[in-house]
C-alpha cells in the first residue's frame, strides 16, 4: 500500500485562509504617484493661467465685450456638463491613464488653434471642444487618488493634488500679462502650448495605470453573475449615485454654487479693473497669481484638517473664506485690499476642495469614483452656464459692482445652507468594509466546505482503490 505522502492524486494538507491578499501599490508608491499627478497638474495648470488674462484683451482687439466673453465661457461650461459624465465612464471602463492622457493632448492644441483663431466666433468654438475633451481630466484624476488613498488621508492627498494644480495659477496670470504686454498676444498661447505639452510628457511617462484591466475585467464579471442570478434586475444610472442622496445632493449644490459665483462675475471683472481700475495686465494677474498662491499653500498644509475634524466644519469654514474675494471687489477699488481679499479667498478655496472632494470618495463605491466625479464637475459646469448666460441677460442693466454683490449674496446664502442641512455621514467607508468582510468570511467557509467535500470524496475513492487491489 503507498503511502499518503507519496500518492500521485493526494491533496496535501487542507489550510484555512482567513484572507486573500492580491497585489497592490505599496504606500510609498502610492504617494509617489500623488506628487507626479500634483506636478503635472501644476505644469499644465501654469499653461492654463497664462491665457487667463488674456482672454479679455484678444477679444477686445477683435471689437467684442463682455457678451462675447460671457458666451465663450459658457460653450466652455456646456460641453464640459455632456463631456465631464461621459469621460468619467470611460475612465471606469478604459482606464484613468488614456483619459488624463487624451484631456492634456487636447489641451496642447486647444492652445494652437487659439493662436491661429481670428474671430470672435473661432474662439467661442474652439472654447467649446476644449470643454469637452478636457472635461474628463479632473475625474480621471481624481479616480487615481481614490484608487490609492487611504480612508483616513483622502483630504490632505486630495490636498496635494489641487496644490499642484493651485501652484500653476502663481505663475501663471503673472507670467501671462507679462508676456502680453512685453510681446503680444501670441507669446501667452505659445508658452501655455509648450507647458501642456511638458505636462502631457510627465503624465506619459510617469503616471502609471491605477485601475488596471484585470480589475476592469473582473468588476464585468461580477456585473455578469448578478445579471444571471437576478435577470429582471437590471442595473441603472440611479444605483450608481451614491448614498445618501440628500448628501449627495446637497454636495453637487455646493459645487453649482461655487461654479456660479465665480463664472457671474469673471467676464465683468476682467472688462472692470481694466476700463474702470485701470489696472495692467500683470497687475490682473498678479492678484490672480495671489489667489493661487494662498490656494496652494493651504491645500498643501490645511488639506488634512477635514481628515482630522471632519469634512461639514472645514467645508462650512472654507466657503464663508471663499467669499472674501467678492467681499473685496464689491467694498474696495484698492489694489492692495482687492489683493489680500483674493489671498483670502484662495484660503477659503484650499479648505473647500478637499473636504468636498474626499466627502465624495466617501460616500462613493468602488466602481463608481470616476463616474461619479464626472457628475460632480457636471455641477460645476452647469453653474458654469448659468453664471455667464446670466451675466449677458443683466450685464447692460446693473453696475459691476453689482454683479459682484449678488455672487457675495449666493455665497453667503450657500454656507448657510450647508450648515443647516447637510449631514455629514458616520464612517461611511468602515461600515462597507465591515460588511465586505463578512462577504469575505462567508466566502471562505463556502470554501473550506467544498474542499472539504473533495478531500473526503478524494479519500474515499483511493480507500475503495486500494480495497479493491488487496481483495484481488
Amino acid at each position: 500500500m503507498s503511502q499518503p505522502g507519496k500518492h500521485p492524486f493526494h491533496m496535501g494538507e487542507m489550510v484555512a485562509a482567513d484572507q486573500v491578499i492580491t497585489a497592490g501599490m505599496s504606500s510609498r508608491r502610492a504617494w509617489r504617484v500623488v506628487l507626479l499627478l500634483s506636478i503635472s497638474m501644476g505644469i499644465m495648470m501654469t499653461g492654463f493661467g497664462i491665457v487667463f488674462p488674456i482672454f479679455a484683451r484678444r477679444l477686445g482687439e477683435l471689437g467684442s465685450g463682455v457678451e462675447a466673453l460671457g458666451l465663450m465661457i459658457m460653450a466652455y461650461a456646456l460641453t464640459n456638463i455632456v463631456g465631464a459624465p461621459l469621460m468619467g465612464v470611460l475612465a471606469d471602463r478604459l482606464g484613468r491613464r488614456p483619459v488624463v492622457l487624451g484631456s492634456l493632448a487636447t489641451f496642447v492644441a486647444v492652445n494652437l488653434g487659439f493662436l491661429l483663431a481670428n474671430s470672435t466666433n473661432e474662439f467661442i468654438l474652439i472654447r467649446a471642444i476644449e470643454g469637452f475633451f478636457m472635461a474628463g481630466l479632473s475625474p480621471a484624476a481624481l479616480g487615481i487618488i481614490a484608487d490609492i488613498a487611504p480612508e483616513d488621508s483622502r483630504g490632505r492627498w486630495v490636498g496635494i493634488f489641487n496644490g499642484g494644480a493651485s501652484a500653476g495659477w502663481i505663475l501663471g496670470p503673472a507670467l501671462g500679462g507679462v508676456l502680453y504686454d512685453s510681446f503680444g498676444f501670441a507669446a501667452p498661447f505659445i508658452a501655455s502650448a509648450i507647458m501642456a505639452s511638458l505636462a502631457f510628457a510627465a503624465a506619459f511617462f510617469l503616471i502609471p495605470e491605477t485601475r488596471p484591466r484585470i480589475v476592469r475585467q473582473r468588476e464585468a464579471l461580477r456585473h455578469l453573475r448578478t445579471a444571471a442570478i437576478s435577470p429582471t434586475k437590471k442595473a441603472t444610472f440611479w444605483d450608481t449615485i451614491p448614498r445618501p442622496i440628500s448628501t449627495f445632493g446637497i454636495l453637487l449644490f455646493v459645487n453649482f454654487m461655487l461654479f456660479f459665483s465665480w463664472t457671474f462675475i469673471d467676464p465683468a471683472l476682467m472688462f472692470y479693473v481694466y476700463d474702470e481700475l485701470l489696472w495692467t495686465s500683470a497687475q490682473f494677474g498678479i492678484a490672480v497669481g495671489g489667489y493661487g498662491a494662498a490656494a496652494m499653500f493651504g491645500e498643501l498644509t490645511l488639506g488634512r484638517l477635514s481628515d482630522r475634524y471632519g469634512r461639514k466644519p472645514v467645508l462650512i469654514a472654507g466657503i464663508f473664506l471663499f467669499s472674501a474675494q467678492f467681499f473685496g471687489v464689491v467694498f474696495s477699488t484698492s489694489l492692495l485690499m482687492i489683493m489680500l481679499a483674493f489671498f483670502i479667498g484662495g484660503l477659503g478655496e484650499s479648505l473647500i476642495w478637499p473636504a468636498l472632494n474626499a466627502l465624495y470618495m466617501d460616500i462613493t463605491p468602488e466602481q463608481h469614483k470616476a463616474r461619479v466625479m464626472g457628475i460632480t464637475g457636471s455641477a460645476g459646469s452647469l453653474g458654469g452656464v448659468v453664471g455667464p448666460a446670466l451675466v449677458i441677460l443683466v450685464a447692460g442693466v446693473i453696475s459691476p459692482r453689482s454683479i459682484f454683490a449678488i455672487s457675495l449674496i449666493v455665497v453667503l446664502s450657500g454656507t448657510l445652507l450647508v450648515f443647516i442641512i447637510l449631514k455629514e455621514p458616520k464612517k461611511v467607508t468602515k461600515k462597507a468594509t465591515y460588511l465586505t468582510l463578512e462577504a469575505t468570511k462567508k466566502r471562505s467557509m463556502a470554501a473550506q466546505a467544498s474542499l472539504r467535500g473533495v478531500v473526503t470524496r478524494a479519500s474515499a475513492s483511493r480507500s475503495t482503490k486500494v480495497t479493491g487491489k488487496r481483495s484481488d
